[in-house]
């Protein structure tokens, strides 16, 4: 088993690179070019070896369930399971040495294509079942001006369970070497989940119209808005098809990534926890998800893992330059 960091570069026709490392699934780098210079979109340590104490969950596949599960618990078939507690008495992201930190395996690397798994036993953090994750990271390209990065999750399990991995970059589409402020956000989502001061959703859904929540319409990202909040794309849950979910422009409105996914909701986070070597607000997480805390409200769409249903999941993050001059 490997326990040292390996670190893959994926490339397309467009000229963009991307770089994938073996711990954590993380995306490190995403290298791009604006007027024919290098811009990397994707905040990363500069040091490959500070992801091994990152607290950030910089890049990573978070999980084996994104976001929080309140009292760190849940029920299946009317048993409890008691599942590692890492944010005071709650869950975030999968607990303590989760998905975004172990060392996954090498499946196969191609050119344009990379593809990592990892296998949890029976009871890991108090998830039932042997639980096998596979991420396969796919880098295309529909024109010089376009690049996509394609992240499916396979998931499968011995055991009824629960899952639910999301990818964790911070982008700053403005580069990494500048300010994240003045990127507009629009998002695909006339609802959000409102959550208590613990960050656990109360259970309502909460129409986003009239309230600071509301980037239906395109916005500009400052200082004000800090967010770290659940944004609802759909109500009723369908996996099969990948849905529109937001658009994050640069400052300079050269660059615009599209976010798509077959998940029913967006976690946007600005970066405001973010501390040395970074700086609050250096990067903009758009994160694909079943809403916090869905096994515990049966009124959230969310759908259980089980020996005869694997769990499939897309992310797909379309990067296009706008020609603007």
């Amino acid at each position: 088993m490997t326990t040292s960091i390996v670190q893959y570069t994926l490339s397309n026709e467009a000229n963009d690179t991307i770089s994938i490392i073996n711990y954590g699934a993380r995306l490190t780098s995403w290298v791009t070019h604006v007027d024919n210079k290098k811009r990397n979109i994707v905040l990363g340590y500069s040091n490959i070896n500070d992801y091994l104490n990152d607290t950030f969950y910089l890049g990573a596949v978070a999980g084996p369930y994104a976001n929080r599960l309140s009292n760190a618990q849940i029920n299946i078939d009317d048993k409890a399971y008691a599942l590692n507690k890492n944010e005071g008495v709650n869950q975030l992201h999968g607990g303590q040495k989760a998905l975004s930190d172990l060392f996954w395996q090498l499946d196969y690397h191609q050119k344009n294509a990379l593809s990592l798994s990892i296998t949890l036993p029976d009871g890991y953090n108090g998830y039932p079942g042997k639980t096998i994750f596979n991420v396969l990271y796919t880098f295309t390209t529909n024109s010089k001006n376009q690049s996509n990065l394609d992240i499916k999750f396979t998931i499968t399990s011995n055991k009824k369970t629960i899952a639910g991995p999301t990818a964790h970059p911070y982008f700053n589409l403005n580069g990494i070497t500048n300010s994240a402020q003045g990127h507009t956000l629009k998002l695909a989502a006339a609802h959000y989940t409102p959550v208590d001061t613990n960050a656990i959703p109360t259970g309502l859904i909460a129409p986003v119209a009239n309230t600071t929540f509301d980037y239906t319409n395109a916005r500009v990202l400052n200082k004000t808005d800090k967010l770290d909040h659940n944004f609802v794309t759909e109500q009723v849950l369908n996996l099969q098809a990948n849905k529109q979910h937001a658009e994050l422009t640069s400052a300079d409105e050269k660059v615009m990534l599209s976010v798509l996914s077959n998940y029913p909701a967006i976690q946007v986070y600005t970066g405001q926890h973010l501390k040395s070597p970074f700086n609050q607000f250096d990067g903009i997480c758009l994160e694909q998800q079943f809403f916090p805390d869905s096994p515990n409200n049966p009124h959230f769409p969310f759908s259980y893992l089980t020996p005869q249903v694997p769990l499939q999941t897309h992310i797909s993050y379309c990067l296009t330059k706008t020609n603007k001059k």
